[in-house]
């Protein structure tokens, strides 16, 4: 009895029905989904009004860098949750929560690496994702500024889905949330008050992955009163570990797989455009644009299938 009192106050991936916890777990991914697709859209309709079809089609070009940066933060972030989900199914909390510290520690280092890379290489880059001449200026302006938040992004990423395994879904909604209306209010701003084009949109996506990064970053490191069994960092002492990096990044390389394979979609289509486009009365880079505008759209559709997978995930792995 005892122990079934102690079990009620920890993670709630132990005690509840599996139909409560995909219900409890998956509404929030959906609505998280949901929200993160309508500021995309809003965020081109304010680049369309404040800056034309051109800004539109610069951050069509930079997709794919985008999900270069999403893939590596699903790879740590997705195989960090399934294996501390499992690991706290097994009542080895000591090794959940060093896979807590692991993927921090992971994710901030990769997203460093991947912002220095990125800027070292972006306009070939750029060119190599369906930039032509007219759209360059905007894509290496809009795009630099995305690289400089990959760190706070890849973080963002691989706490939201430990928050779910730490039985706190509503947490990961709320950073999503919170950073998406931050966004909404802060393009306008920065677009149509501050004059800085298109760069503004890329500041103001980037204050929200900081801001959402914060929230996360503190959920974790605040001391879990009355729930010992929850995931902390304990960033006094803690270390990288090889081994159980391997072990983690094997659980989440499906997610990141997934994700390269749709940027590489996302560049033949991008070319495909440019190419086709230039040879109608269109042109490429309207082509470009209007496609952007397109699959803002349809990531509202994607939305509930994607967060039932991710939802589900964390009880899986429990």
């Amino acid at each position: 009895m005892e122990q079934t009192k102690v079990e009620k106050k920890g993670n709630p991936l132990g005690y509840r029905p599996i139909g409560v916890l995909l219900g409890q777990f998956a509404l929030p991914a959906i609505i998280s989904m949901l929200v993160n697709s309508i500021y995309n859209i809003v965020d081109q309709i304010f680049i369309g009004q404040g800056i034309g079809y051109l800004g539109n089609a610069a951050t069509t070009v930079s997709f794919p860098i985008m999900t270069i940066l999403v893939a590596f933060g699903t790879l740590a972030g997705s195989g960090a949750s399934a294996y501390a989900a499992i690991k706290l199914g097994e009542k080895k909390e000591d090794e959940a929560n060093r896979t807590l510290n692991n993927a921090l520690y992971f994710t901030a280092i990769i997203g460093v690496i991947l912002m220095a890379a990125g800027l070292l290489v972006l306009e070939p880059l750029l060119r190599l994702f369906g930039a032509t001449e007219n759209i360059m200026p905007y894509a290496i302006d809009y795009t630099s500024i995305i690289l400089i938040g990959t760190p706070f992004n890849l973080v963002s990423i691989a706490l939201s889905n430990l928050a779910r395994t730490d039985g706190n879904p509503r947490l990961s909604m709320y950073g999503i949330l919170v950073g998406a209306i931050l966004n909404t209010i802060l393009d306008p701003i920065y677009i149509f008050v501050f004059h800085w084009g298109v760069a503004g949109a890329a500041v103001a996506t980037i204050t929200s992955q900081i801001i959402s990064a914060v929230i996360l970053f503190t959920y974790f490191v605040r001391p879990a009163k009355n729930n010992p069994q929850h995931m902390r960092l304990k960033l006094k002492g803690a270390r990288l570990e090889p081994a159980l990096i391997k072990s983690f990044l094997a659980l989440g390389i499906s997610s990141g797989i997934t994700q390269s394979v749709a940027c590489v979609m996302q560049v033949i289509m991008n070319n495909s455009l440019v190419y086709y486009g230039n040879q109608s009365p269109i042109g490429g880079d309207v082509a470009l644009s209007a496609m952007g505008i397109v699959m803002k759209i349809s990531m509202i559709m994607a939305a509930f299938g994607i967060g039932v997978g991710i939802g589900s995930q964390p009880i899986f792995g429990y």
